[in-house]
């Protein structure tokens, strides 16, 4: 009786601290690969399926990247003072000296309703925290 209470509190022991290790390990950290998509959507519904080609030397968790670009898509549309007509082609992820940088490359509507192409570049660093705009 003894030994049987014994197996079954060892068991539940056992259970209660490899159980929670093994789920862990389960939730695979995923490192942003060399090309893929982010989902962005403005505030006014429009929805983008935006291309990213990642150059980076460093390797960065998918999250921490998409983070970054979240904040970078909405400061360059802000940036860019016509939210309306903004539209995401291209970012471009480069490694720079001492940090990463996010190439956008974007178009808005002029005044005669043709597109004007810019390319906004952001600093961000390996834990997704976007610091500034760069070049312009």
């Amino acid at each position: 009786m003894i030994i049987n209470t014994f197996l079954k509190y060892s068991l539940i022991f056992f259970l209660g601290i490899v159980f929670p290790f093994n789920s862990l390990s389960s939730q695979e950290t995923k490192v942003a690969t060399k090309n893929f998509f982010i989902s962005w959507q403005k505030a006014n519904g429009d929805q983008y399926e935006i291309p990213v080609e990642n150059n980076l030397k460093v390797k960065i968790l998918k999250q921490r990247v998409n983070r970054a670009l979240m904040q970078i898509l909405l400061k360059t549309s802000v940036k860019s003072k016509d939210f309306e007509t903004f539209d995401p082609s291209k970012i471009t992820l480069l490694t720079d000296f001492d940090y990463q940088v996010a190439k956008v490359d974007f178009t808005i509507l002029d005044n005669s309703n043709g597109e004007e192409k810019h390319t906004y570049y952001f600093s961000f660093d390996t834990d997704g925290n976007v610091f500034k705009q760069l070049y312009n």
